[in-house]
């Protein structure tokens, strides 16, 4: 049985997974996946799991889907596993609780994130926000993240296109950081964090890429990797599960418009896409936890190229190299014709 286990050294939470030892992995034999053992392909529909939504041109046609969702095969968490705290000392562990998708995104097996079209983009921001909306009504879930890992490199050992959404009983501790964070810099001068780097980004102009009538995209300041990409709505937003059709048609070209360059200018490198979502509002979080937390929290997605390997340096100390200033690249891949 999965389980959540507690590192007090770190103040970090780790999924002790080993069903995970059994899943697909790039470093085993595998034989070329073709339209017979690929199980995601169109037609196949009936080798997965049980599908919990879809996206589809005909209702009535099973294999008219755009993006499916089912139960992961080897998930890191199940919703029927119960979330109880045990102790043992100074460690505590918690039951395996959460649930873990897997997200269709692509008919096509092998079709690279920097190739996607701006519908098809669309249609996977769409399927998230509802798989959110969706597992949002658990009141056992405290926050669900949703990405995609683009090879190797970036944790990807299915050949077919596909993005992952994880539920968990806690709020994740990154999605943690960015909250507190954000609820400083809002204690502290009254504005949200995000909307301000983003003011900044647009006076300064030297690392704005595109501008959209809904988002923005940029490279950030301290970017942790090379032409690391940031995408959030221009006007203050903090919840992603209320995006209206006209802002999903926006984020979807932004992204293309991003993707395909860094596919120019990196060769379609191996890369993660993140999203960072408000979590739902508990009753059982600590009074002042969820307060003003709409005015301070701003949602976006993060477009990380994964070109190495972190080294010694990067893993003791907790800083991250990066070879190539922002500001150099944002000028690259603007001046690239798609």
């Amino acid at each position: 049985m999965n389980e959540f286990r507690y590192q007090p050294l770190y103040d970090q939470w780790v999924v002790i997974a080993p069903n995970r030892v059994r899943k697909p992995s790039s470093k085993t034999e595998q034989p070329p996946q073709t339209q017979i053992n690929d199980p995601f392909m169109t037609g196949f529909e009936s080798k997965t799991p049980s599908e919990i939504y879809a996206i589809r041109e005909n209702p009535s046609i099973a294999a008219s889907w755009k993006t499916r969702v089912f139960p992961n095969k080897f998930p890191l968490l199940a919703l029927e596993t119960p979330p109880v705290l045990s102790m043992n000392g100074v460690y505590s562990s918690i039951g395996g609780f959460g649930a873990h998708e897997m997200v269709i995104d692509q008919q096509k097996p092998n079709k690279h994130l920097c190739l996607f079209s701006a519908e098809e983009f669309k249609n996977l921001m769409l399927t998230f926000r509802d798989r959110f909306s969706a597992l949002y009504q658990d009141q056992r879930i405290a926050s669900v993240m949703a990405f995609k890992n683009q090879g190797a490199k970036a944790g990807n050992h299915i050949r077919h296109s596909h993005s992952q959404i994880v539920a968990l009983p806690f709020i994740a501790p990154n999605l943690a950081k960015q909250i507190e964070t954000s609820r400083e810099h809002y204690n502290r001068v009254g504005r949200c964090l995000l909307c301000d780097q983003i003011a900044g980004e647009e006076d300064e102009k030297l690392r704005v890429l595109v501008r959209g009538r809904y988002f923005i995209a940029f490279a950030p300041f301290a970017p942790r990797y090379e032409f690391e990409t940031w995408i959030a709505p221009i006007v203050h937003n903090g919840a992603f599960t209320q995006l209206t059709k006209d802002a999903l048609n926006d984020l979807g070209e932004t992204l293309e418009w991003c993707a395909s360059r860094l596919g120019i200018a990196m060769e379609n490198p191996d890369i993660n896409l993140t999203l960072f979502a408000e979590p739902p509002k508990r009753d059982h979080r600590k009074a002042d936890y969820f307060h003003h937390i709409d005015r301070f929290f701003h949602w976006h997605i993060e477009l990380l190229p994964r070109s190495r390997a972190s080294d010694g340096f990067e893993l003791s100390s907790g800083c991250l190299i990066n070879p190539i200033a922002p500001e150099v690249y944002a000028s690259y891949l603007k001046e690239i014709v798609v």
